[in-house]
């Protein structure tokens, strides 16, 4: 398994555990309203600490392992892999989020619920590269 096959698992997986974290603490109502005490920003404050701890040390940690594989460019085939999973999540950012304000919109959210649910979107698309990337490495494309 090559650097950047394992960099993106990381990746991924903090990004999954990152968002149940903040999935496992649902809103009060539909519309999404802030809480009085901030609660859910709080959470979604730890949810993004979390990522970049996990990342920062997993990602270290890796290099540390191997250095050299870590400092080699990008070769063709990567490349590639980088460029076919951006176009996927490109259109899976771009359907998330046009899907995301028809549903805030016909649920009658406010601009807070609007906002979690793009920043929903955007997470769902990162999983979305993450996740293609893999897939291109595994198959060998």
């Amino acid at each position: 398994m090559s650097f950047r096959e394992k960099t993106a698992w990381i990746t991924l997986i903090t990004l999954v555990f990152a968002s149940l974290l903040f999935i496992a603490h649902p809103p009060t109502d539909l519309t999404l309203a802030p809480d009085s005490d901030l609660f859910r920003f709080h959470v979604l404050l730890l949810s993004i600490a979390t990522f970049v701890v996990i990342e920062i040390v997993a990602i270290l940690v890796l290099r540390l392992r191997s250095p050299r594989d870590a400092k080699a460019p990008l070769d063709e085939r990567e490349r590639l892999i980088t460029l076919k999973a951006k176009s996927l999540a490109w259109h899976a950012l771009a359907w998330t989020s046009l899907g995301s304000v028809m549903i805030t919109i016909h649920l009658g959210a406010n601009e807070i619920g609007l906002a979690y649910c793009v920043l929903a979107s955007f997470v769902f698309s990162l999983m979305v590269n993450y996740a293609a990337r893999i897939f291109c490495y595994r198959r060998g494309a």
